[in-house]
């Protein structure tokens, strides 16, 4: 008998067919979600598994990268996990953010998951992403931070925009 070895990988490898596997579930559930739920059930779903995403990612991405409860590291903490996009489309560099004393500004000039898989299901994005998601992330930095939605792609604005504060 022969013993086969698991081919090498590189990183960029394995980020990619990780994320094409996150993308992967997040449409079966949409398509499951759509065909079995009522709209409020599937929001409902899809906000969980947001939550999910982010939670654990911020979980990880505070400790790793060592960030504080300030707006600044939130705002950190927002481009890391937004920038996995950047990740697997590099050449977008869409994603920046701007802090402006205690007030942090997030911007998504066009967001990748919106295109691929948010207009395409009947859901409010922006409930998704900024109550589930990233309050979720944020949420490993403390209490007190409030996330609220500028413009938004699903509002017809050209970008979505969110603003970063925390309460003293």
């Amino acid at each position: 008998m022969e013993m086969l070895v698991c081919p090498a990988m590189s990183v960029d490898d394995k980020y990619r067919t990780l994320y094409a596997a996150l993308m992967g579930v997040f449409n079966d559930i949409a398509q499951y979600a759509s065909s079995s739920l009522t709209r409020e059930q599937k929001q409902a779903l899809v906000n969980a598994a947001m939550h999910g995403v982010g939670w654990s990612a911020g979980k990880r991405l505070v400790k790793v990268y060592r960030l504080k409860p300030t707006v600044e590291d939130a705002l950190r903490l927002l481009l890391l996990l937004n920038n996995e996009s950047l990740a697997y489309l590099p050449k977008l560099k869409q994603i920046y953010a701007e802090i402006d004393g205690e007030v942090g500004y997030l911007t998504i000039r066009r967001d990748p998951w919106y295109d691929w898989y948010f207009k395409h299901i009947d859901i409010d994005c922006e409930e998704s992403c900024s109550r589930h998601e990233f309050a979720g992330l944020v949420s490993h930095l403390g209490d007190g931070f409030r996330i609220e939605v500028l413009e938004s792609l699903p509002r017809g604005d050209e970008r979505c925009r969110f603003r970063i504060t925390r309460s003293k």
